[in-house]
C-alpha cells in the first residue's frame, strides 16, 4: 500500500507540474499593434519591435504585471516570468519584457536578434514551454489603434497650431494641414541599450510611405519616422492631407511591406466628423454614445468557378438595433472607409473571411418588423433572431425558400416598437440591378498587379470586397479582407497593389480556393419616419445587390 501510495503522489505531482507548466501557441507570436497573424505578408516579427506571444500558463493571472522602471527587465524575469529567444545564427538572448500575464506577454525583440527563423520559450515559477518558432525581419509597421487589436480607429495624436497636442476620434477630427502623429512598432532596429528608457527619439530612415484616404501623404510632409522615447515604439509625424471623413483608411508601407490598416477622422473644421455615409452631425457622441437601428434588403448572387456548384441567388432582410457607449463607439470601427477611391484591410484567423467588429454593442429591442413590396399582400413578418438582430430570407434561385423577392418597385417597413425603441415606417424605392461586366473575366487575381472591376447601371455607392486565406495547419488557418468604397457613376474601380500586399497567396484546397471577390452596390437608402424614431439617433433602411466569385489570389 505504501508503495503504490508513493507512485499515486509521483503521478498527482507529476500532473500538477504538466497543468503549470507554460503553454505558447503555435504562431502566437505577433506585432503588440497589428496582432496580424504569423503566416501574413505582414505578419512577422521586426528587429526591435514590441511584439505579443500568446498562450496558457505563461505568468500571473488577471491583471497581470508590467514593468515599472527602467532597466526593463530581462534575464532577471518579471513576476517569474522570463522569455528566451534563439535566432538563425544559434545565438540565445532574453526578450525585454514589458508585461506579462498567463496568456500573453509583451515583450521588445532584441534589435540584435539574426533575421530569419527564431525560436521562442517561456520559462515561468522555473518551467519552461516547449519551443515555438517565428519568423524575424528588418521592418514589419504595425499601428497601434484603440481597440488594442490592430483595426478601426488608430492611436493618432494631434496637434493644432499652439493648442494642447490631442488625440483624434470621430469628434476630434484632424484639420488639413495640421501636423499628427501615428503610433505603432517595427519601424526597425537600433543599437545601444534598449533596456534602458530612449533620451531622445532615434531616427531610422526606413523610407516609410503614409497613405491616408488612397492618397500617398507626399514625402516632404512626413517630417519623422523612427523610434520614440519608449523602447521599441515608434512614431511617424505627417501633415494631414486634404480628405475628410469619419473612417478614413490610413497605413504605412515600407519596401513591399505594408501594416495594418487604422482610421482617423479628419474635418475642415475639426470637432465631430462628417462624410456621405456617416451622420454624426448635432449628435453629441461623447455624452450620449450613439443608439441606432438599420434594415437592409439584400440579394445576394454568388457564383463558383468550380462545378457543380454554379450561380446561386438569394434574397434577404438584416437589421441590427443596436447601441455603443462613447468608448465603445471611439473604438468601434464603425462602417470601416468612408472615402470614395480608399480601401481599408483586416486581418482574421481561421478561414471565413468576417468583417465582425471585436467591439460588441448593446443590442436593442426593437419589436417586430413587417415589410411589403412593390406586389403588394400581405405583409412578411421579419421577427429578432437574437434581441436587436432580424434575419429573414425572402426569396432565392431554385424556388427555395420562396421564388426571388426582390423587384425595382416600392417597400414599405414598419416597425411596431419594442422595449427600447419606438414604432417607425419608411418607405424605399429600390432601382434596377447593376451587372458587373467584367465578373467572368477575372479568374485569379495577381496581387501585384491589383485587380478592376467594371460595372454599368447602379445607384447610391459601391463596396468592392475581397479576401485570401492560407491554412497555417491542416485545421486552422489565417487570412485578410479588404474594402473599397466607389460611387456607382465611377464604373470602374481598381483595388490597387498596396491594399493587395497585405493579403496571402491564397490556399488552393481540394474543394475550392480560399478566395473571393465581391461587388455590392447600396443603391438606395432612406430614414426611418419619424426621424429619428424614439429611442433612436439614427434610423436607415437601404437595398443593396450583391454579386461574388470565388477565385484564387496569386
Amino acid at each position: 500500500m505504501r508503495i503504490l501510495a508513493k507512485a499515486c503522489a509521483v503521478l498527482l505531482s507529476a500532473a500538477a507540474a504538466a497543468l503549470a507548466q507554460p503553454v505558447v501557441s503555435p504562431n502566437g507570436m505577433v506585432n503588440a499593434a497589428s496582432s496580424v497573424p504569423a503566416g501574413l505578408p505582414n505578419g512577422d516579427v521586426a528587429q526591435g519591435s514590441i511584439f505579443s506571444i500568446y498562450g496558457n500558463n505563461m505568468g500571473p493571472a488577471a491583471p497581470g504585471v508590467s514593468a515599472t522602471s527602467f532597466p526593463l527587465p530581462t534575464s532577471g524575469g518579471l513576476s517569474g516570468v522570463s522569455v528566451q529567444v534563439t535566432d538563425s545564427a544559434a545565438t540565445t538572448r532574453y526578450a525585454i519584457l514589458l508585461f506579462v500575464y498567463a496568456g500573453q506577454i509583451n515583450a521588445v525583440l532584441p534589435s540584435a536578434t539574426a533575421l530569419g527563423q527564431a525560436s521562442l520559450t517561456v520559462t515561468y515559477n522555473r518551467q519552461t514551454s516547449a519551443a515555438q518558432t517565428f519568423n524575424v525581419v528588418a521592418r514589419s509597421v504595425g499601428l497601434f489603434t484603440r481597440n488594442a487589436a490592430g483595426s478601426g480607429p488608430g492611436i493618432v495624436q494631434l496637434y493644432h497650431g499652439t493648442e494642447k497636442p490631442t488625440f483624434n476620434d470621430i469628434s476630434n477630427s484632424a484639420i488639413p494641414g495640421d501636423a499628427a502623429v501615428l503610433w505603432g512598432t517595427g519601424l526597425g532596429p537600433v543599437t545601444g541599450d534598449e533596456t534602458q528608457q530612449p533620451v531622445v527619439p532615434v531616427p531610422l530612415a526606413a523610407n516609410a510611405e503614409v497613405w491616408v484616404g488612397g492618397q500617398q501623404v507626399p514625402p516632404s510632409n512626413v517630417a519623422y519616422e523612427g523610434r520614440a522615447t519608449f523602447a521599441g515604439e515608434d512614431q511617424i509625424n505627417f501633415t494631414v492631407p486634404n480628405i475628410s471623413g469619419c473612417y478614413v483608411p490610413v497605413f504605412v508601407k515600407v519596401g513591399n511591406i505594408v501594416s495594418n490598416t487604422v482610421s482617423m477622422s479628419i474635418g475642415a473644421s475639426g470637432g465631430t466628423c462628417s462624410d456621405p455615409l456617416t451622420n454624426y452631425t448635432g449628435l453629441n457622441l461623447q455624452s450620449n454614445g450613439l443608439r441606432q437601428g438599420s434594415l437592409t434588403l439584400l440579394r445576394i448572387a454568388e457564383q463558383n468557378q468550380l462545378p457543380p456548384f454554379g450561380t446561386m441567388a438569394t434574397d434577404a432582410a438584416t437589421g441590427l438595433f443596436d447601441s455603443y457607449n462613447w468608448t465603445q463607439l471611439a473604438a468601434s470601427r464603425g462602417i470601416g472607409v468612408s472615402v470614395y477611391g480608399a480601401c481599408t484591410v483586416y486581418a482574421f484567423s481561421g478561414i471565413l473571411a468576417t468583417t465582425a467588429d471585436i467591439i460588441a454593442p448593446t443590442y436593442l429591442d426593437a419589436g417586430t418588423l413587417s415589410l411589403v413590396g412593390p406586389a403588394g399582400g400581405s405583409p412578411i413578418s421579419i421577427t429578432a433572431t437574437n434581441k436587436g438582430v432580424y434575419n429573414k430570407l425572402l426569396g432565392g434561385s431554385n424556388g427555395f425558400p420562396a421564388p426571388p423577392y426582390l423587384s425595382p418597385g416600392s417597400y414599405t417597413l414598419t416597425g411596431t416598437g419594442g422595449a427600447d425603441v419606438g414604432p417607425f415606417t419608411s418607405t424605399l424605392n429600390l432601382p434596377a440591378t447593376f451587372t458587373w461586366t467584367n465578373m467572368d473575366a477575372i479568374a485569379s487575381v495577381t496581387r501585384s498587379n491589383g485587380v478592376t472591376v467594371n460595372w454599368t447601371g447602379g445607384a447610391g455607392y459601391l463596396l468592392i470586397r475581397g479576401y485570401s486565406a492560407i491554412l497555417t495547419s491542416p485545421d486552422t488557418g489565417a487570412g485578410a479582407m479588404f474594402i473599397c468604397l466607389a460611387p456607382a457613376s465611377a464604373g470602374a474601380f481598381t483595388v490597387p497593389p498596396n491594399v493587395l500586399l497585405a493579403l496571402p497567396a491564397s490556399a488552393l484546397t481540394p474543394a475550392y480556393p480560399l478566395g473571393g471577390l465581391t461587388v455590392e452596390d447600396v443603391a438606395a437608402s432612406t430614414t426611418f419616419t419619424p426621424n429619428p424614431p424614439s429611442g433612436l439617433d439614427l434610423g436607415n433602411f437601404s437595398a443593396a445587390y450583391q454579386y461574388t466569385t470565388t477565385l484564387p489570389y496569386y
